[in-house]
């Protein structure tokens, strides 16, 4: 790649020519690509088979200083920074990496992220494109981004966020999209946009909105065809919320995993670091992990925890081989602690592979692998005391042999490896 784009009045010039490159790319670029498309053909993306012991990926790789190093433990990497892909690479030719962009705010340039445009500079360039709370002049900022959101309905977004970002991140190496907060809920207010100086209303402002829903089961569609119709073909990876208004075998988020190449779950099983996953949620939870799996689709898990604790990794790891099959991979830190090398040594027990699905039994879940048994109690209540198979000797993550009887509180969670001719399936004790 040149150089970073240049800011303000250089940048809009940049964003006008690319509206001609858009014409072009869509009329003779993705001609040959969307003929395919035509015919049923879907590319195939190189996921890790993660059905062996644990997988953990990366979060982000802001603070990571030395990518070449840490590349052998990991498959994926989700929203890698550009100067990274090569070292990445050249460590690790398998890894999964892709690029950041949110849903539908303003991320810059492709390069840099800092070079996004004041509220003025939109209204200048694209006053068409600010989508609006219902007062009819607050941008409809979300998270408290002062980024500008823009109207994702609008098919011109959606060409310009894949000429801006998708051709770009395809052209330098990456292999997917990372589409941040991909949001079912109308959460901050969006109401509609101006079109040639005169309000539109667009959605109710309300959480609960069914044209909001609409636009981004169409947002999805449209940006994972633009994606795969790319010369080099990439994943679209979300970051998906749906609310409790949803389930994950509710009609849209069926479309919404369809027209997915992967799932990137930040709520994970702590909802974003919040509280624990718990009773019918967190069945709800491992079935979305179910569902995309089932499809030859990744499930990523996030887990953040205020604080993180023995108790903790093992909520976040017991779930985690709960709801893992052949594309699953978890990444856990403290609230938001996203950047950094989170590589743990309870990653490195061999529990194996398993021999079966989750299953219910003495009021809690269980899951068998070759060498070992994760155990969850997901009830927000209840306690349960549960007997172990007397036949094998078990030891936790830190080497300590269990007794046949163990206790496990609401929503906890044990990882427990095996003891077999005199071997234990165990590693060196953590922290």
């Amino acid at each position: 790649m040149t150089k970073l784009y240049r800011r303000n009045k250089q940048l809009l010039f940049s964003w006008f020519a690319a509206m001609v490159c858009i014409l072009l790319f869509s009329s003779a670029g993705m001609a040959s690509s969307r003929s395919i498309q035509e015919a049923g053909i879907t590319p195939r993306f190189n996921y890790a088979d993660t059905w062996n012991n644990i997988h953990p990926f990366l979060m982000f790789d802001g603070y990571i200083t030395d990518p070449a190093a840490v590349a052998p433990r990991y498959d994926f990497v989700s929203s890698a920074k550009w100067y990274n892909v090569s070292q990445y690479r050249a460590a690790n030719p398998n890894m999964f990496l892709t690029y950041y962009i949110p849903f539908h705010r303003d991320n810059g340039t492709f390069m840099s992220s800092l070079d996004k445009l004041t509220l003025n500079q939109w209204k200048a360039a694209h006053p068409d494109w600010i989508l609006y709370k219902c007062d009819r002049k607050t941008p409809a900022y979300e998270f408290g981004d002062p980024a500008i959101p823009l109207d994702f309905s609008n098919p011109a977004v959606v060409n310009y966020q894949i000429q801006t970002y998708g051709l770009p991140a395809s052209e330098y190496g990456y292999d997917g999209i990372t589409a941040d907060n991909l949001n079912m809920e109308n959460l901050f207010g969006a109401c509609g946009t101006y079109q040639n100086g005169k309000w539109v209303p667009r959605y109710s402002g309300k959480y609960n909105d069914g044209r909001w829903q609409e636009d981004a089961v169409n947002w999805v569609t449209e940006m994972q065809q633009a994606l795969h119709n790319l010369p080099h073909p990439m994943a679209l990876i979300l970051n998906l919320g749906y609310g409790p208004s949803l389930t994950p075998t509710s009609a849209l988020i069926q479309q919404i995993l369809a027209h997915s190449d992967g799932i990137l779950d930040e709520a994970g099983f702590t909802h974003y670091g919040t509280y624990f996953l718990t009773d019918t949620y967190w069945l709800q939870a491992i079935e979305l992990s179910n569902i995309e799996q089932s499809q030859g689709k990744p499930f990523y898990i996030v887990d953040n925890f205020p604080v993180l604790n023995r108790a903790n990794m093992q909520w976040a790891l017991s779930t985690y081989l709960m709801a893992k099959g052949h594309y699953c991979e978890v990444f856990i830190s403290t609230t938001q602690n996203y950047g950094i090398d989170a590589w743990y040594n309870e990653y490195n027990a061999q529990i194996g592979s398993p021999t079966g699905v989750m299953f219910s039994s003495q009021g809690v879940y269980w899951r068998n692998y070759t060498n070992g048994v994760s155990i969850v109690n997901p009830s927000s209540k209840s306690t349960f005391r549960v007997t172990l198979n007397s036949s094998l000797t078990y030891v936790d993550l830190y080497g300590k042999v269990v007794s046949s009887t163990v206790v496990l509180p609401p929503h906890s969670g044990l990882v427990l490896l095996t003891a077999t001719r005199g071997h234990l399936h165990i590693f060196h004790q953590v922290s």
